[in-house]
Formats: structure tokens, C-alpha cells, sequence
């Protein structure tokens, strides 16, 4: 990137960024203590502001690694502002929010994905998050109440969501070509440019739309950026029909899982997205397995509910909303956002993504086929019987269903040849999942919240509970049964890079 201004230290560079954001920052204070203009005025400027100052990183710092440190401190410093309820006239909103805090986040990982591999695309992303989101907000906070909907959490409006899509085009549209230009990038087709445009437009508007206090700062962001990756990797590949086919593929996946209530609205536009960059980042090495895990999955779940009358201990039935969707899917996805960005050069990377998915198919199944046992499952630490359902609780019913569930995953891509090699390396990677599935149930044992019901006495995961608030009993009391299922599938991934350089 041509530097605008020589600085003989980037550590210098780093110093003056840093003077520069907290100048806002304290500039939106003073506009609401002195000036007394409106918290929410404040905020949209140092959104603004610090969006737009960000994006100029490139041209006047060369090493990546000052840019991710500023990320990092100014995520503690948001965290801990938003913590002490301090600087209002950045963190000040009608509902709670830690957008604040995301914005960072996503401005760093930005920086790690894309610094070095296309750097436009961190610009442009960074350049969405201020205009189209701003947009988003303004155009949403003038509206009726009428035309407000909630798809996860966060309330939104339609033509909030329009303004920020057609925000978000102009953004890109304007702004790709024109840093392209400044850095010697042969120009994109105006075809390409507009369909590029229209694509990263429509998945950043699902992903603002979707969201729970402020994580839209993190989604939108993501989903621009790997959106016009993926599109311009499709394009020099010369794949863009199946990219647009795996793009079908996902809204009817999305669509379907809800019209058979497999999954909540949320959970369809969740899939949705999941889809787009599984599918289309990973083709049928990814496809395969994951809708062999939904699909199988969400029959197994249908037929628990109605046939083996599951105790009410567990806090969600068989209709998956995004949480779920991404407690199950979201190390896996990391795993083949990973592989793609390396080029699909590191085969670690596609072995470490299956064993994630074997551990939450095997913790899934045996949940599910464990249900049907006659006799209670027995805790996992302490082997005395707990009521069916209970977050650790194991039988040999369920625990073979788990290890036949982690091995059909990985069947599922050794069949087709996604695996080149021995059958010791396919047994690791059910090994690996497997002992994923057990980990999660170490810890829904352990640590994970427990509740107890006030009105009839039944132990549960849920906090509410005969149309009361529950008492909190034991675990830590925001480590529900979705983070649970995270730690699972994360631990199945990493067992399997653990062996794999240990032992293979």
C-alpha cells in the first residue's frame, strides 16, 4: 500500500492512531456534557469517525502487527468502559449493546484475515461498518414501530435493513475500484463490480439483521469481507455458477429447515449464512458432511421428541435457533474460513474442521439415541443416576449412538474421497471427535449453570421455569448448554491437531 506520510517508526504511527481514536472519543464527551447533544448523535460519530480513520491504517503503516495491537487494546479499554458504565457518549444506546466492544474485535480479525491477502477488502469492510451501519441506525430510529422486526434478538426495521443494503452498495461500488486503482489492482469488470456489489450487499444485510446487542458490528463486518473474497476467488477460479448454486443451495437449506420446523427463524437465516460460506468455501468437501449432520441430526431430534418423553430438563426442544445452529456449526465453519484462506494448502486445517463436526454429531446423537435407554443415565464425574436430559449424563445406548454419529461424518467424506490418506488418520479423527463429545459432557457436569424450580422442584437448565424465574444452583451461571457445546466441538478439532503433530 503507498505510504501518504513517511513515518520513520511505525510504532509512531501506532502512538498517533491511538491519540487520535481517544480524541474522538473525547470529543463525543464533550459534545454530550457541554453541548448536550443527544448520547445516541455522540455515538454515531465516533462510529463514524473511527470507522473511517481505521480504514487509513494501510496507508500509513506497513507491518500488521501495531494495527492488531491497537485492535486488541481498544477492545479492553470498550470492555471496560462499557463495564463501568463510562464515556456515555460512546456507549450509550437504548438497550444494552456491546457493539462497542465488537467493533474492535472485528476491526482485528479484519487485520489477521485480510492485512496481507487482499488488502482493499479491510478497507471497504471497515468502510461499510461506518456508513452502511450509520445508515442502518438512522433511517431504523425514524421509523414506525409497525415496520420493526426481530429476527434473533436485536429489533430492526425494514427499511433500515434496505438502507443499509443500499448503503452498502454504493460502498462498494465506489469504493473497491478506487483503492483498487491506488494500489495497481487491474480493474474489476463493471459486471463483476455490480454482481460483486449486489452479493457482499445481501449477505452483510443478513448478517446486521441478525444479531444480539450489537454483534452486528462483528457479523456485518465478517460477512462483507469474506463475501467479496469469495467472490472474487470464484471469479479467477472461474467457479462463480457453483458459487451461485451454493448460494441456492443455502436459502433453500435455510428455508426448508424452517418451513419443517427444524429450525426457528432465526436458526434458518443462520443457516442461511452458514451455508454460503461452508458450501461455497468449502464445496462438497464441507457440503457433505455438515448436511448429513443437520439433516440426520434434526430426524434424530423429531423422533426423541416424539417418542421417548424426554424429561424438561433440557432448555431448548427440537427446533434449533441460530445459537445452536452456530454452537454446532461455528468451529467447524472457523475451521473451513481457515482452510480457504490458506489456499486449501494446509490439509490439518479440512481434517481438524471433520473432527469438530464428528463431536457435535456424536454429542447430539447421544443425547438423542441416549433418550430412548430405559434406565436413567448416570453422571459422567460422579456415575449416579441423573433424570434423562441432564447435561452430562451418559449411558452405553447414548455413547454408542455418539461414536456411530462421529464415525458417519467422517464415512460420509472418506467415501467420497475427501480424505487422502491411511485408515489410521480416519480413525483419529473419529477418535478425536468422540473424546470432543466426551469433554462436553465433562463440563456440562462440572461447570455448566444449573437451575432449580421454585413452583414444582425439577432440576433444569432453563431460566425460566412453570412461568417463573429459576434459582441458580450450580456451574457458572453463564456457561449455558450451547457454550458447552462449543467448548465440545472446539475440543474435537484441537485433540485432533494435538495427535496429529504428536503422533501421525
Amino acid at each position: 500500500m503507498p505510504q501518504l506520510i513517511n513515518v520513520p517508526n511505525e510504532w509512531i504511527a501506532f502512538l498517533v492512531f491511538f491519540i487520535i481514536i481517544t480524541f474522538f472519543i473525547g470529543l463525543a464527551e464533550i459534545a454530550r456534557k457541554v453541548l448536550k447533544l443527544s448520547p445516541e448523535f455522540s455515538r454515531k460519530f465516533v462510529h463514524v469517525m473511527v470507522g473511517i480513520l481505521v480504514s487509513l491504517a494501510p496507508f500509513f503503516l506497513q507491518s500488521s502487527t501495531p494495527v492488531i495491537l491497537l485492535g486488541v487494546i481498544f477492545t479492553i479499554l470498550n470492555y471496560v468502559a462499557l463495564k463501568k458504565d463510562s464515556l456515555k457518549g460512546m456507549h450509550t444506546t437504548e438497550r444494552v449493546s456491546f457493539g462497542t466492544v465488537y467493533f474492535p474485535i472485528a476491526f482485528t480479525l479484519l487485520v489477521i484475515m485480510f492485512w496481507d491477502r487482499n488488502i482493499v477488502l479491510f478497507i471497504v469492510a471497515m468502510l461499510i461498518l461506518a456508513f452502511s451501519d450509520t445508515a442502518a441506525t438512522v433511517i431504523g430510529e425514524r421509523i414506525n414501530s409497525k415496520h420493526k422486526f426481530i429476527l434473533w434478538y436485536d429489533k430492526k426495521s425494514w427499511p433500515g435493513s434496505i438502507a443499509f443494503f443500499l448503503m452498502t452498495l454504493l460502498v462498494v461500488m465506489g469504493a473497491y475500484p478506487i483503492y483498487s486503482n491506488i494500489i495497481n489492482n487491474p480493474p474489476l469488470p463493471l459486471h463483476h463490480l455490480v454482481t460483486m456489489a449486489f452479493f457482499t450487499a445481501f449477505v452483510a444485510t443478513v448478517g446486521e439483521a441478525v444479531s444480539k446487542r450489537g454483534s452486528d458490528n462483528l457479523t456485518l463486518t465478517l460477512t462483507a469481507a469474506l463475501g467479496m473474497d469469495l467472490y472474487l476467488s470464484s471469479m479467477h477460479t472461474g467457479s462463480l455458477a457453483y458459487m451461485g448454486g451454493w448460494f441456492a443451495a443455502s436459502l433453500i437449506f435455510g428455508y426448508g429447515a424452517f418451513k419443517l420446523k427444524s429450525l426457528s427463524v432465526s436458526g434458518g437465516f443462520g443457516a442461511f449464512l452458514l451455508g454460503v460460506f461452508m458450501f461455497g468455501m468449502g464445496s462438497w468437501h464441507t457440503m457433505l458432511p455438515l448436511i448429513g449432520f443437520f439433516v440426520l441430526s434434526s430426524l434424530l431430534s423429531k423422533i426423541a421428541d416424539r417418542k421417548s418423553q424426554k424429561d424438561i430438563i433440557s432448555s431448548k426442544g427440537s427446533q434449533r435457533d441460530i445459537v445452536q445452529v452456530y454452537a454446532n456449526g461455528g468451529i467447524p465453519l472457523i475451521f473451513t474460513i481457515a482452510w480457504y484462506l490458506s489456499n486449501y494448502s494446509i490439509d490439518w486445517l479440512y481434517w481438524a474442521f471433520l473432527a469438530s463436526l464428528a463431536s457435535a454429531t456424536a454429542d447430539t446423537w447421544e443425547t438423542e439415541i441416549g433418550s430412548f435407554a430405559k434406565s436413567l443415565p448416570l453422571n459422567i464425574l460422579t456415575w449416579k443416576r441423573v433424570p434423562k436430559g441432564f447435561s452430562g449424563g451418559i449411558s452405553l445406548l447414548g455413547t454408542s449412538g455418539g461414536v456411530i454419529g462421529a464415525a458417519l461424518i467422517v464415512s460420509i467424506a472418506a467415501t467420497m474421497g475427501f480424505i487422502q490418506g491411511d485408515i489410521i488418520l480416519i480413525v483419529t479423527i473419529i477418535i478425536a471427535g468422540f473424546l470432543g463429545s466426551i469433554i462436553d459432557s465433562i463440563l456440562g457436569a462440572s461447570i455448566q449453570a444449573k437451575f432449580e424450580c421454585a413452583v414444582c422442584g425439577k432440576n433444569t437448565e432453563k431460566v425460566s421455569h412453570c412461568h417463573q424465574e429459576t434459582k441458580h444452583v450450580s456451574g457458572v451461571l453463564w456457561l449455558d448448554n450451547d457454550w458447552v457445546n462449543v467448548a465440545g466441538s472446539l475440543s474435537g478439532g484441537l485433540i485432533f491437531i494435538a495427535v496429529y503433530f504428536l503422533f501421525i
